[in-house]
């Protein structure tokens, strides 16, 4: 069986503690999970009431949308 090198060795090879440690821990713990929702643009998302897109809404004092009014 073929001896470890040092710790150290190790260390500096992977470019510093910190990407060796990031390594190490993405080896164990696999890939980050990234959410679905990040890359896309909710505001333009449709309505499930009027099919209008969200940032068409008007915001109510309460925090929910009120759906525009038809043309």
């Amino acid at each position: 069986m073929a001896e470890k090198a040092p710790l150290r060795t190790r260390i500096r090879e992977a470019g510093g503690l910190y990407l060796w440690f990031n390594s190490a821990l993405i080896r164990l713990a696999g890939p980050p999970h990234v959410s679905p929702n990040l890359p896309r643009n909710r505001d333009a998302d449709p309505c499930g009431h009027c099919g209008a897109r969200k940032d068409e809404h008007r915001a109510q004092a309460d925090g929910s949308l009120a759906c525009p009014t038809p043309r």
